[in-house]
């Protein structure tokens, strides 16, 4: 990822294949791929993107300078004992989806 080198001192970025991990998939629903889960200090971080979901950011991030942002965002709310923040990006740049829910 583009944006690792310059968050290595706010933030470590591990990329997980999702088969390895089915335990979190299911815990964290993720359904959507890409889904981004935040983590300081092995707490679970929220983010409010104005979508259903605020537990992971959902769908490809616009720009490098959208990622730091959140990023650094998570970062100092963590530092103060915050474990949701708002997305400070403008809504334009959040991937828009609809929950679909199937009867089986």
């Amino acid at each position: 990822m583009k944006a690792a080198p310059l968050l290595k001192r706010m933030a470590e970025i591990y990329l997980v294949e999702m088969d390895l991990v089915p335990v979190y998939v299911e815990y964290f629903d993720i359904t959507l791929v890409p889904a981004t889960v935040f983590f300081f200090n092995a707490q679970h971080m929220k983010v409010d993107c104005g979508t259903p979901d605020h537990s992971k950011f959902i769908g490809p991030f616009s720009s490098v300078q959208d990622v730091i942002d959140l990023v650094e965002t998570l970062y100092r709310a963590a530092l103060h004992g915050k474990v949701i923040v708002r997305c400070p990006f403008e809504r334009s740049h959040i991937p828009q989806y609809t929950l679909l829910y199937t009867e089986q």
